[in-house]
């Protein structure tokens, strides 16, 4: 015997509405201290320093997360210069 019953939710009201999940408060509490002045500042020097210092992990951990889908880009081999081909929005690819 089943412990569900097929076909019939059991939560058929679902989650009320305005519930924050436990990634949605996480992300409103980092949020909160991304936030003030002081640790902008913080955040903004590390950046700098971890570029200057380390750019294709910066590149590859901080950069390329952050840009869409359709960034299209090319890293060399050798000296390690990344060579940029182009930034296509969304609605240039849907066009296509």
């Amino acid at each position: 015997m089943s412990l569900f019953e097929k076909g019939v939710s059991g939560n058929p009201a679902g989650r009320p509405k305005g519930l924050l999940t436990g990634r949605a408060k996480a992300l409103y509490a980092l949020d909160q201290v991304v936030s003030k002045e002081e640790n902008i500042e913080l955040i903004e020097g590390a950046l700098e320093k971890t570029l200057r210092e380390k750019p294709m992990w910066f590149f590859i951990n901080v950069i390329m997360p952050l840009l869409p889908k359709e960034t299209k880009g090319v890293l060399e081999t050798g000296d390690r210069v990344i060579e940029w081909k182009s930034l296509v929005s969304a609605a240039d690819v849907a066009a296509e």
